[in-house]
């Protein structure tokens, strides 16, 4: 189970456009003296907490930490805690963690967390419920929560962040982009004394599984063990020639004679872009574009701000390129590459195929530019280039009990899905709407769309909202106008 969970606007009651923006996971581990205990990690983003000045010359972010665990409704364990931001200079932003740990029976919790940013004390706070799971088996080796983890180093004074001698600074996500070339992790075997004997050797493996097919992409044989009542795996896997898709990590731990004992697994996913070409090596020769429409592009600047608007439908090589080398590029390269994109799309007419799209460019300029933002990189824009023009779209910019919003329907997108839709919305009222929710894959989801596009609190248990917007189904308690637009836009 994936359990990292992300406080921004896309899940929280109360949140504007400049909200604080705090990551939450959780993992459970066993103390064999104690017994299990839950461990939650929040990492918050510096850049969305305000900063004061200090005497030294340096400014520090500071906030407010409340977790409340419930089992059936009553508080099991509650607390409080001030957590500091590093101090640093002038404008420079570092993130901050916070880790708690909570000793508790197995079973079911639900905690409640709320976030608070202490020098902006006008600001509302953010909060979030999430369900808990403590799973301990009675008997049997079983194996801890996977941890992944940004780095470690021997401990020398014990504290929150220290296992087994080593201090693991968690990393409080699932995705690894194409910068990120290895993946840490931490995890326990527990109980193997008392099945294999104190001292006794057994295996464990560690393996990485693509989830499309459940293929094995390799294993890692590790050493041989010795069993103890707590067994530590502390390591760093080399995952350059990973290509993108979604994975699971997998530990397993087999007995002398290579029977299986037990396994534990957690999902994560990749983003491998293959090695990124120069742009020398994908484009049209100047012969070719010589004659070409793109020779009729003279100005490199404007040149540069056109390739700017193919980036909503850039695939990863070409996007590096524009974001990478074009601002660099001289007019010529400038129009090679031009030329070859529309030539990649459409062989026989490139031209044709530009011509399209530069009418819905002019659309986005028209219609979704701002002060400060280009057309295409505007929600709005970016979905009208990639999609299309939507087929039916509602606009309601005036309604009394919600913000700004409009819902686009498509009764195809590019991908050959039917029946897709886009849910936008504007909380600070200056005309550039965000991507609130989508069914599209791959697109925004928020299944708590309903509640968030309201301009003011309902009384709906959020709970229940997003099981019922989660399934995609009507709620039949409600009448809401908003409801009926999205599952009948028509």
């Amino acid at each position: 189970m994936n359990k990292a969970v992300v406080l921004l606007c896309a899940v929280l009651l109360s949140c504007s456009a400049w909200g604080m923006r705090v990551t939450f996971d959780y993992r459970v581990f066993y103390a064999p003296e104690i017994g299990p205990y839950a461990e939650f990690v929040t990492s918050f983003d510096a850049t969305t907490f305000n900063h004061h000045a200090l005497d030294s010359g340096y400014v520090q972010a500071n906030a407010e930490l409340t977790l409340v665990l419930l089992r059936a409704g009553k508080i099991v364990d509650a607390r409080k805690v001030k957590v500091d931001g590093p101090q640093i200079k002038g404008n420079d932003r570092a993130d901050f963690l916070s880790i708690e740990r909570f000793v508790v029976p197995a079973g079911n919790y639900e905690l409640e967390l709320e976030v608070r940013d202490l020098n902006a004390p006008t600001v509302a706070p953010e909060s979030l419920k999430q369900k808990i799971e403590v799973v301990v088996p009675g008997t049997g080796v079983f194996i801890s929560d996977i941890e992944l983890v940004s780095a470690y180093r021997p401990s020398s004074d014990a504290n929150a962040f220290t296992k087994s001698g080593y201090d693991v600074i968690p990393y409080v996500s699932n995705y690894y982009g194409t910068s990120l070339n290895s993946l840490i992790y931490y995890a326990e075997i527990y109980r193997t004394d008392s099945v294999f004997g104190v001292g006794s050797p057994f295996v464990s493996s560690i393996c990485i599984v693509n989830m499309k097919d459940n293929s094995v992409e390799f294993c890692k044989r590790m050493k041989k063990e010795k069993a103890s009542a707590v067994v530590p795996m502390l390591q760093t896997l080399d995952i350059s020639d990973v290509p993108a898709g979604q994975y699971k990590l997998r530990i397993e731990v087999r007995d002398k004679s290579n029977a299986l004992v037990t396994l534990k697994e957690r999902e994560f996913s990749r983003n491998k872009v293959a090695e990124l070409p120069q742009l020398t090596d994908v484009v049209a020769s100047k012969e070719v574009v010589s004659i070409s429409f793109a020779s009729h592009y003279t100005n490199a600047d404007s040149l540069r701000d056109i390739l700017m608007y193919h980036l909503p439908i850039a695939k990863d090589v070409d996007r590096d390129i524009i974001d990478r080398q074009v601002p660099k590029a001289d007019l010529a390269m400038l129009q090679s590459f031009f030329y070859t994109f529309w030539w990649k799309r459409n062989p026989e007419n490139p031209e044709a195929a530009w011509k399209e799209y530069e009418k819905n460019i002019l659309v986005v300029k028209d219609n979704f530019e701002t002060r400060i933002k280009k057309g295409w990189q505007t929600e709005r824009g970016r979905v009208y280039l990639q999609y299309g023009k939507p087929n039916t779209r509602i606009v309601r910019n005036n309604e009394v009990d919600y913000w700004p919003f409009e819902i686009w329907h498509y009764y195809v997108t590019d991908s050959n899905l039917h029946n897709r839709r886009f849910l936008f919305y504007d909380t600070t009222l200056m005309g550039d709407m965000d991507l609130l929710h989508s069914d599209v894959p791959g697109e925004t989801k928020n299944f708590n769309w309903k509640d968030m596009v309201r301009s003011r609190p309902t009384g709906l248990n959020m709970s229940d909202a997003s099981r019922l917007n989660a399934n995609q189904r009507t709620d039949p308690n409600t009448r809401d106008e908003i409801e009926n637009l999205w599952y009948s836009p028509h």
